[in-house]
């Protein structure tokens, strides 16, 4: 098994991938995805495959996409302490 954290999941390429993955599910294991702005394909994606963390670039978003998941925000520990 393969884990993968795929960056661009909501791209061509990554929609290709995710196909691939789909199709090879005891070969990979999509744990990861990253997002630059398609927040409704990225919310697609994490319901279908529930990996285990996704990311967007935009801080607004992300707030959303907590929400549509219905998750907590994550504390960032201080790196100064």
């Amino acid at each position: 098994m393969k884990n993968v954290v795929l960056l661009g999941s909501t791209g061509s390429i990554g929609t290709s991938t995710i196909k691939v993955a789909a199709d090879l599910p005891e070969q990979i294991r999509l744990l990861g995805l990253g997002a630059g702005n398609n927040l409704e394909l990225l919310l697609e994606q994490t319901r279908r495959h529930r990996p285990e963390a996704i990311s967007i670039l935009d801080p607004e978003k992300a707030e959303v996409a907590r929400e549509a998941l219905g998750l907590r925000p994550r504390s960032i520990p201080d790196p100064k302490g």
